[in-house]
C-alpha cells in the first residue's frame, strides 16, 4: 500500500461513517465500493503505479491502521511513555523501565 492508496481508502470509509456499525465495522458492500474507489485514485506523477486492491485487501488495511491508532493512543495515554507525530514513540533512559514492563 502506498500512501495515496491509504488516503483514499480513509476518505472513502470517512464518506461512508454512517455505514459503520459498533467498533467502526463496516458492512461487505462498503468494502466492495472503497476497492473500486481505490482503485480508481490516480497515482502522484512520477509514479507508474496502478492500484489493485480487491475489497479484502481494503478490509484488511483498514483493520492494521485501526490498530496502528489504538497503539499509539495507548503509548499516548500511558504515564511515563511519550509519542510525536513526527519522531513516533520516544525512548529514553527515564521510561526505558516503563518499556521493559510492558513487553514481558
Amino acid at each position: 500500500w502506498q500512501e495515496f492508496e491509504e488516503i483514499a481508502l480513509l476518505e472513502h470509509l470517512t464518506n461512508h461513517l454512517s455505514a459503520a456499525g459498533d467498533g467502526l465495522n463496516f458492512p461487505k458492500h462498503v468494502w466492495k465500493s472503497a476497492s473500486e474507489y481505490v482503485n480508481s485514485c490516480m497515482a502522484p506523477p512520477g509514479s507508474n503505479t496502478r492500484s489493485d486492491k480487491p475489497a479484502l485487501s481494503c478490509k484488511n488495511k483498514w483493520g492494521a491502521l485501526k490498530s496502528a491508532y489504538h497503539q499509539v493512543q495507548f503509548i499516548k495515554s500511558t504515564s511515563g511513555l511519550t509519542w510525536s507525530d513526527v519522531d513516533g514513540v520516544g525512548v529514553s533512559p527515564e521510561s526505558q523501565s516503563v518499556w521493559n514492563e510492558l513487553v514481558k
